[in-house]
């Protein structure tokens, strides 16, 4: 007979710790949106382009920079390459004090070139940049 209004209140402290739980982890989404946004805005002041060439993605271990039509698709690796550094270098610096981007490893830059008629995608160059030991995104060449 006890049984039943125990497993109700143990119920009702486990769904009560769940939503006080849930109420963190919304803040740390939106907080980690505005700070995509900013994240974003640093990397079209670095680089020139306008917001529709970025598109800026960011899972738990990783940020992706999408660069559509770059003024450097048809210029050397090497241009493309130091481009993709100032963009890592950028990203590292904004997100460096920010607890909701603490696990990212990774930042990954891709240069694609999409037809205007048709949205075909093509892409050109990709390129990865991983946290070492001491916090610094380096160049990863494989």
């Amino acid at each position: 007979m006890l049984r039943q209004p125990l497993f109700v209140g143990w119920m009702a402290i486990v769904l009560a710790s769940a939503a006080l739980l849930g109420v963190p982890h919304a803040q740390l989404a939106q907080s980690q949106e505005m700070s995509l946004d900013a994240v974003k805005s640093a990397v079209l002041a670095t680089t020139g382009y306008d917001g529709q060439a970025v598109d800026l993605t960011a899972t738990k271990v990783q940020f992706v920079v999408t660069i559509v039509n770059s003024k450097l698709i048809d210029r050397p690796a090497a241009e493309r390459e130091n481009e993709a550094t100032r963009i890592a270098s950028t990203i590292a610096s904004i997100i460096s004090d920010k607890p909701e981007f603490k696990g990212i490893q990774g930042i990954h830059v891709d240069y694609v070139k999409r037809e205007a008629d048709s949205g075909q995608t093509q892409s050109i160059d990709g390129i990865d940049f991983r946290k070492d030991p001491q916090g610094n995104f380096q160049h990863h060449i494989s």
